[in-house]
């Protein structure tokens, strides 16, 4: 079994990506923003598990740090959708 698999930093990255998958689908009216917001998402999640096959403490602190930039676009990829109107607010 991968050890990342096991890692709660992981399975929560899943977790956050099938939830905003979900509800960028039904909350973004803009097709070009959704689409961005759904290609950031899987760096969440891979760039854990890239780093799992490393030992090192600070490899693993500088995927972890990607993987939090990729949440960093998501997050600003809802925030521009709200600020430029193409955000269903009764869907989120």
């Amino acid at each position: 079994m991968f050890k990342f698999k096991k890692f709660k930093v992981y399975n929560d990255a899943k977790e956050f990506c099938r939830f905003v998958e979900n509800v960028s689908d039904k909350a973004i009216k803009d097709k070009n923003l959704c689409d961005q917001i759904n290609r950031a998402l899987n760096p969440v999640v891979l760039n854990i598990a890239v780093d799992s096959a490393d030992d090192s403490d600070n490899e693993f602190a500088r995927f972890l740090s990607l993987s939090t930039r990729s949440v960093y676009e998501v997050i600003a990829g809802f925030d521009l959708a709200s600020y430029y109107g193409m955000l269903d607010n009764n869907t989120v």
